[in-house]
């Protein structure tokens, strides 16, 4: 070891142990892909439990699937809105940075995506971007951060062929429904996560916007379920 001359310039000892961020995905380029064909699928088949086949450390109060799902669409080109309790995150906010390069907007309708840490804390549809006629995709996507995704069927993604079988079954903690539309062979039962006591009203309405309207993700550590503007819930008592 060299001495150090007096009055030498110490060294920058606040770089040397600068905070470094949780890691994101380990392969970068094919978790990306993967994680991509699992939203596909949660999307095409909704209420319909999707496996993720990567593994993310979930960062502050996201969830792995929520934190996949970031690193998978968001870029320094996306709009992104969170709620407070994310957004107050300062190690959250700094993990998104340094991983996505996204840039964070105060107004939900600005929002390409939004993402929530509770289905309870939801706010209201109609407060982010529904998208126009001419262009339906200008909407904002919402992914849900949750344990309990809501769902009655587990259905599994071959991470090279795409194809995919019926598993097991999961249930959330919210209302009962009857859910049925584009995706759905027959009309499916789904108990939903525990979201606001007015989302039947609030779901009923923006599908009424088709096709305008916005997208819900649910995102448990390993699995998403999706719900499209096109998906139809009927309560059941």
């Amino acid at each position: 070891m060299t001495p150090r001359l007096p009055g030498a310039p110490q060294p920058p000892t606040a770089t040397l142990h600068a905070h470094i961020p949780a890691p994101g995905f380990a392969d970068p380029v094919h978790d990306a892909q993967r994680t991509f064909r699992a939203l596909l699928a949660a999307l095409a088949r909704p209420t319909t439990a999707v496996p993720l086949p990567v593994e993310v450390p979930a960062p502050g109060a996201l969830t792995g699937g929520a934190a996949a799902l970031l690193l998978t669409v968001a870029d320094e080109s996306t709009p992104l809105w969170l709620d407070p309790t994310l957004a107050g995150d300062h190690d959250l906010t700094e993990w998104i940075a340094f991983h996505t390069g996204a840039r964070t907007v105060d107004d939900r309708a600005l929002a390409a995506f939004a993402v929530v840490a509770t289905p309870s804390a939801l706010p209201p549809l109609d407060s982010f971007a529904p998208g126009s006629d001419e262009a339906p995709h200008t909407s904002t996507t919402v992914v849900i951060a949750t344990e309990h995704p809501g769902t009655d069927a587990l259905l599994d993604v071959d991470a090279t062929s795409g194809m995919d079988t019926p598993g097991s079954a999961g249930y959330g903690a919210g209302p009962a429904f009857t859910a049925y539309g584009p995706g759905f062979p027959e009309p499916t039962p789904w108990r939903a996560p525990d979201l606001p006591a007015d989302f039947p009203v609030q779901w009923a309405a923006n599908g009424a916007a088709f096709p305008r309207g916005v997208d819900l993700v649910f995102a448990a550590d390993d699995t998403l379920v999706g719900l499209p503007r096109t998906t139809r819930l009927t309560e059941v008592d």
